[in-house]
C-alpha cells in the first residue's frame, strides 16, 4: 500500500462526490443532493477541511460508472488537483461491489488518495473500524441494488400483464390516452398512413417503393411525427426507409394486440439490452382498437414471408461483396442482378437521392480493377526490402496491444489474489464463529462469482495473446514470409479468397468511378 502524504486537513485538496438515482431506490429525502451536501459540509467544518471541489451526478445509477461527475473527479485525481475524496456513504461511489472495491481499495490507494465515507466510518488515512467492514458494505450495496432492480422488473412485468402500456412513446398510428394511464387511442393522422402502407403493399408495391412514395409526398416520418430531437441531425430524418415500412407491416399492434416484454437488460450491472424468446412476450389481445383487419394483416405477412424465402434462395455472395463501399456517403454498396449479370450501386443515391454517386458498376469490372491494382502493387514492391518494411510496421503495430494486454493480466491477477484472500478470511471467520454459516454463504457467492469471471477474463486474454504471438512470430520471419507472399501471388491471374484474406481491407468507389483500395497493412 502506498503511504499517504502526511498533510493536515487544512491543506487537503478535497473532492466532494454527490450522487442520487431513483433507479437505485434512492427515494428517501435523506439521500437528496442537498442533504448529502449538508451532511458533508458539516463534516468538513468540524474537521477543518477548507479546500474543496464538488462533483455531482444527479440521476445516475450506481451500478454503472460511466457518469460525467465521477469521470471529472477521476480526471482531477490524475492531474493532482484532488488528493482526498469524501462521500456521504460508500453507496454514493457505486453499488457494483467489484468496481466500487476497485476504486476504493486499489485506484485511490495507488494514487495516494485518501477516501472518507462519513456514515460508514471509513477513513483510509486513519485506522477506524469502518475500514475493516468496507468489503461487506460494498457487497451489501451491490445486493441492495440487485434487489431493487428485481423489484422494479417485477413491478413493470405486473403492470404489463394488467394491460398497461408502459413504453415512452405510443406505436406509430396510436397515441397515449391523456386520462387513463397505459391506454392507447388511435391517432387518426398517423393511422391513415398505416392503412395506406398496407394498401400499397397489397397493390404490389415493395417496401422500398412505398418508402419512396411517402418521402416524395413529404409524409412525416415516425421520428418527425414524435418530434424526436435526437434524430433531427440525421440525413434520414425526413426520409422514409424500407426497414421502417417493413416494421410497420410486421407490427401486430395494428391488430389490437398489446405486445410487451420483448427485451430486457442482462443484469442490474450490465444495462445492455437483449431480445427475449417469443414465449416470454406478454401478449394481450383486444387491448385497443385495431387499425388493420386480421385478413389484410395475414395476407401482407404471407407475402413478406414469400419474399423472404425468395431472397434466401438468391445466389451466393460475390467474393468482394462485403468489401465494397461508396466513397461519397460511406455506405456499403448494394447488389442488383440483371440479365445474368451482377451490378453494384449506392443505395443511398438510388433510394433517397442523398448521394452524388449514381454509378451502376459491373461486378466483373470491379474485380478487374482490384486485380489490376494488386498486380501493380506486387510488381512495384517486388523488392523484398520494401515489402519487409511493411511487415515490420505491421509487427510493431501488433506488438503494442500485446504489451498492454499483459499489463491488464497483471492487474486482473492482483484483483484475483485479493478476492482469494477475502474468501480465505471469510472462511476463517466462519470457522471461528465470527460470522454465521448463512452470512458466509451469502457473502461468498458474490466473491466466488467474481473470482470465476476474472479467471475467465484472464484465460480469454491469454488465448488472444497466444494467437497474436503466433502471428507475430510469422511476421517476424521476414525473408521467408515475404518470399512466400511474392511467390504465391506474383503470377496473379484472378481474384480469389486467398488474395482477399491477405490484402483487401476495403474498396471504396467514388462518383467518378475512381477506386480507393485499402490494404490490411500499410506500404
Amino acid at each position: 500500500m502506498l503511504a499517504y502524504d502526511k498533510i493536515n486537513n487544512i491543506n487537503a485538496k478535497v473532492g466532494i462526490y454527490l450522487r442520487i438515482s431513483l433507479e437505485d431506490g434512492d427515494k428517501q429525502e435523506s439521500n437528496s443532493i442537498d442533504n448529502q451536501r449538508k451532511l458533508i459540509y458539516e463534516y468538513l467544518h468540524k474537521n477543518n477541511f477548507v479546500n474543496m471541489t464538488e462533483f455531482i451526478d444527479d440521476g445516475y445509477t450506481g451500478t454503472n460508472f460511466n457518469r460525467q461527475g465521477f469521470k471529472d473527479l477521476l480526471k482531477n485525481i490524475e492531474s493532482g488537483n484532488i488528493n482526498t475524496v469524501i462521500t456521504k456513504d460508500v453507496s454514493r461511489i457505486g453499488r457494483n461491489y467489484v468496481k466500487t472495491g476497485y476504486y476504493i481499495e486499489d485506484y485511490f490507494v495507488n494514487k495516494g488518495v485518501r477516501y472518507i465515507s462519513i456514515l460508514d466510518d471509513i477513513d483510509t488515512y486513519n485506522e477506524v473500524i469502518g475500514n475493516e467492514l468496507l468489503p461487506f458494505k460494498a457487497i451489501l450495496n451491490d445486493m441492495y441494488s440487485k434487489d431493487i432492480s428485481l423489484k422494479q422488473k417485477s413491478s413493470l412485468k405486473e403492470r404489463k400483464k394488467r394491460g398497461r402500456y408502459i413504453a415512452c412513446y405510443a406505436p406509430y398510428g396510436y397515441k397515449k390516452n391523456e386520462q387513463i394511464i397505459g391506454k392507447l387511442d388511435i391517432d387518426e393522422d398517423a393511422a391513415e398512413i398505416v392503412r395506406k402502407i398496407f394498401k400499397l403493399f397489397l397493390d404490389g408495391k415493395g417496401t422500398t417503393s412505398i418508402a419512396r412514395i411517402l418521402t416524395a409526398e413529404k409524409v412525416p416520418t415516425p421520428a418527425m411525427h414524435l418530434n424526436m430531437n435526437a434524430e433531427k441531425n440525421s440525413i434520414f430524418y425526413t426520409v422514409w426507409k424500407g426497414n421502417s415500412v417493413r416494421r410497420i407491416l410486421r407490427n401486430e399492434t395494428y391488430l389490437g394486440y398489446m405486445i410487451q416484454n420483448k427485451e430486457t437488460t442482462i443484469s442490474h450491472k450490465n444495462h445492455t439490452r437483449v431480445y427475449l424468446d417469443k414465449e416470454d412476450y406478454i401478449v394481450i389481445p383486444n387491448h385497443h382498437v385495431p387499425i388493420i383487419s386480421k385478413e389484410n394483416f395475414d395476407k401482407v405477412n404471407e407475402m413478406l414471408d414469400n419474399n423472404k424465402r425468395a431472397s434466401n434462395n438468391r445466389k451466393e455472395k460475390t467474393l468482394l461483396h462485403d468489401f465494397l463501399y461508396c466513397d461519397e456517403c460511406k455506405k456499403r454498396l448494394a447488389r442488383r442482378d440483371c440479365k445474368g449479370k451482377i451490378y453494384y450501386f449506392c443505395p443511398t443515391r438510388t433510394t433517397f437521392h442523398l448521394c452524388d454517386n449514381s454509378n451502376y458498376l459491373s461486378y466483373i469490372n470491379i474485380e478487374n480493377e482490384a486485380l489490376k491494382y494488386l498486380k501493380q502493387l506486387l510488381k512495384k514492391y517486388s523488392d523484398k526490402n520494401l515489402l519487409r518494411l511493411a511487415y515490420i510496421s505491421e509487427y510493431t503495430k501488433n506488438k503494442t496491444p500485446i504489451d498492454e494486454y499483459n499489463v491488464t493480466i497483471s492487474n486482473l491477477s492482483k484483483r484475483l489474489l485479493k478476492i482469494n484472500n477475502k474468501l480465505e478470511t471469510l472462511y476463517n471467520d466462519k470457522l471461528n464463529n465470527v460470522i454465521s454459516a448463512e452470512m458466509y454463504k451469502k457473502y461468498s457467492v458474490t466473491l466466488k462469482e467474481e473470482q470465476i469471471n476474472i479467471q475467465n477474463e484472464i484465460n480469454e486474454i491469454k488465448t488472444y495473446i497466444k494467437k497474436q504471438e503466433k502471428i507475430l512470430q510469422f511476421l517476424n520471419k521476414d525473408n521467408k514470409r515475404i518470399s512466400e507472399i511474392i511467390n504465391k501471388f506474383c503470377n496473379l491471374e484472378s481474384i480469389n479468397k486467398d488474395v482477399i484474406d491477405e490484402f483487401i481491407e476495403k474498396i471504396s468507389i467514388d462518383k467518378n468511378r475512381d477506386f480507393n483500395i485499402s490494404l490490411k497493412f500499410k506500404i
